[in-house]
């Protein structure tokens, strides 16, 4: 129960915290011309490329989320961050099915939701108005990487040069593609970028959780 409250409390953070920037953005500037949700990116999904566009989309994520880049890093860099308290999925290690509920909780909303709300729901739009898609979509990539590289930095772990490339490669391309998936192959929705980083995160806490 107190990781449950815990995950819940990290959930309820988080999306304050990836919330607000966009909320007092939308309020200052765009309150007058449409809802809040609508604004982000909160609609039905609609697909608009080919099927075909969306089933090699599929492939690619396979093997670009199978890929486990953890095998570039050498085994004290991974001891460590395993061990440390600073990193949340380390909470789920080893406790099974007790993991579920709060990894379902922070991962889909303190991860999936909150996250995707301030990147694909807020930046990635943003700029992909002002500069277009492509450039958009690649911007709003970079600054997902390095605010993974800042989270470890702001936890105090000393990660190391190498690891921090891997981590902001890895995370940048996950959000390449989960921005191209909402702008370039739905309409725009971040519902399926939502599913997505949820399920993804869920499952690595899964992983763990099991080990």
């Amino acid at each position: 129960m107190e990781l449950v409250i815990s995950s819940i409390v990290t959930a309820i953070i988080n999306l304050i915290v990836f919330s607000l920037i966009p909320f007092l953005w939308w309020f200052f500037r765009h309150r007058k011309e449409t809802g809040f949700f609508t604004w982000l990116g909160f609609y039905m999904p609609k697909l608009k490329s080919k099927w075909w566009v969306l089933a090699a989309f599929a492939v690619l994520y396979y093997f670009f989320y199978n890929f486990d880049f953890t095998q570039l890093v050498d085994k004290e860099t991974l001891d460590y961050i395993q061990s440390s308290s600073s990193v949340s999925a380390n909470a789920f290690a080893g406790i099974g099915a007790l993991a579920i509920l709060p990894a379902l909780i922070e991962n889909f909303i303190g991860n999936g939701v909150a996250e995707e709300i301030l990147y694909r729901g807020f930046l990635c739009k943003r700029l992909c108005a002002k500069f277009g898609d492509i450039q958009g979509i690649i911007i709003q990539a970079v600054l997902f990487g390095l605010m993974h590289n800042a989270l470890y930095i702001i936890a105090g772990l000393d990660v190391g040069l190498w690891y921090h490339t891997l981590t902001f490669a890895f995370t940048g391309m996950g959000a390449l593609l989960l921005g191209w998936l909402n702008e370039k192959i739905f309409n725009g929705s971040i519902i399926p970028s939502i599913l997505l980083h949820g399920t993804g995160n869920f499952i690595a806490s899964m992983l763990i959780a099991f080990a």
